[in-house]
C-alpha cells in the first residue's frame, strides 16, 4: 500500500536535525571562501559526524527492493562525484529521486574505501564540494581518537578478552550519543564480565574450620596447618560485592579480572555473561540502581532501566 502525501509529510527525520549548522558554514564561504571559512565547514561536518548526524543520499533500489546503488554526479572535472543533501528541503529543489538517511562517519568512510573523488553536498543550493582530501582533513582533526562504537560484527572472538568492551566504552563516555550508546549495549548483551565475589562457606564447614584454627592454637603452632588440605562439604556460594555511593547501591563488573586492580585482591572472580549479571543485579536485597563497569578505571553505569532493553536486543548467538 502507498504512503499518502500526508503520511510522508509526518515523517520526520532527527537525524538531520542539527545539519543547518553545515547549511550556515557553507553558505558563509560561499560568500568569503577564505581559509578559515573553509575550516568551519569541515568542523561542521566533523561536528555533526560526532553527534550521530545524517546526509541523505540518493540511490537506485534494485527490483528486489532490498539492495540499491548510489547515484552519482558528473561534476566539470567530468569525474563522477557522490551526491549528499543535508535536508529534505534541500533534497526537493532538483530532480526528484529516492532516498536513504545514513550516517555521516560512514558515508565518508566509504568514499575513502573506493575511488571516488568525493561528495556533492546540496547539488541544487548552495553546493559544497567535499573532496576526498577534504574529508582525510576532517579524520584527521580526531588526532586518531575514536569518537564511534565500531560496526564490528559482534562475537566471541572479538569480545575475548574484554578490550573490545573496554574500548566501547571509551569511546562511550568520550561521545555519548544514542547510537554509540545502543551499540555498547549490544556488545554487552553478548559479553563475559568479571564480578567480584565474597566466598562464603555453610555453617558446618565455618565451623570445621574454626575448629582447625583452635587446635592450632591449643597446641602452640599454627606450622600443622601447613600443607594440609582442607576440604568443603558443603558447596561454597559466591556472594558478589556491593558498591555503594550517594546514590545508592550497584552492582560492580569488570571487563577482565585484571581491570579489578589492587580492589580484586581482596575477593574470588567469578566470569559470567552480562545476562546472568543482570539477573544477580535485579534479584539482590540491596536494590541496586544498576550495574557499574570498570568502577575503578573507565566506568560507566548501566541503570536498571536498561535491563529490560538488553534483554530485548539481538545478540551474536542469534546471529549464527
Amino acid at each position: 500500500m502507498s504512503e499518502s502525501p500526508e503520511t510522508k509529510a509526518m515523517f520526520h527525520d532527527l537525524f538531520l536535525d542539527g545539519n543547518e549548522l553545515i547549511d550556515k558554514a557553507i553558505n558563509a564561504f560561499r560568500s568569503h571562501p577564505s581559509a578559515e571559512n573553509l575550516n568551519a565547514v569541515l568542523e561542521s561536518i566533523r561536528s555533526r559526524m560526532h553527534a550521530d548526524g545524517h546526509f541523505m543520499v540518493p540511490v537506485a533500489f534494485d527490483e528486489d527492493g532490498k539492495s540499491f546503488s548510489f547515484h552519482t554526479m558528473t561534476a566539470r572535472d567530468g569525474k563522477h562525484w557522490m551526491v549528499a543533501f543535508t535536508s529534505t528541503a534541500e533534497h526537493r529543489k532538483g530532480m526528484p529521486s529516492q532516498i536513504v538517511s545514513n550516517f555521516i562517519d560512514s558515508l565518508l568512510k566509504g568514499v575513502l574505501e573506493t575511488d571516488c573523488p568525493g561528495f556533492i553536498i546540496n547539488p541544487w543550493g548552495q553546493d559544497f564540494m567535499l573532496a576526498r582530501e577534504l574529508i582525510e582533513m576532517i579524520f584527521q582533526a580526531d588526532g586518531g581518537v575514536e569518537y564511534t562504537v565500531p560496526d564490528d560484527p559482534v562475537t566471541p572472538e572479538l569480545l575475548e578478552g574484554g578490550n573490545f568492551l573496554k574500548r566501547a566504552i571509551e569511546i562511550c563516555n568520550r561521545n555519548r550519543t544514542q547510537m554509540n550508546m545502543i551499540k555498547l549495549l549490544r556488545i554487552l548483551r553478548s559479553s563475559m564480565i568479571w564480578i567480584p565475589c565474597n566466598a562464603v562457606m555453610s555453617y558446618a564447614d565455618n565451623a570445621a574450620m574454626g575448629k582447625m584454627l583452635e587446635d592450632a592454637e591449643q597446641n602452640g603452632s599454627f606450622d600443622m596447618l601447613v600443607g594440609r588440605e582442607i576440604i568443603n562439604h558443603d558447596p561454597v556460594r559466591m556472594v558478589p560485592d556491593i558498591l555503594q555511593n550517594e546514590d545508592g547501591f550497584f552492582f560492580p563488573v569488570f571487563s577482565s579480572a585484571d581491570e579489578m586492580g589492587e580492589y580484586g585482591e581482596h575477593f574470588s572472580k567469578l566470569e559470567s555473561p552480562f545476562l546472568q549479571a543482570m539477573v544477580l543485579a535485579r534479584n539482590n536485597e540491596k536494590q541496586v540502581q544498576g550495574i557499574v563497569i570498570n568502577a575503578f578505571s573507565e566506568s560507566i553505569v548501566i541503570p536498571k532501566e536498561l535491563f529490560d532493553l538488553i534483554d530485548a536486543m539481538s545478540g551474536s548467538e542469534d546471529e549464527e
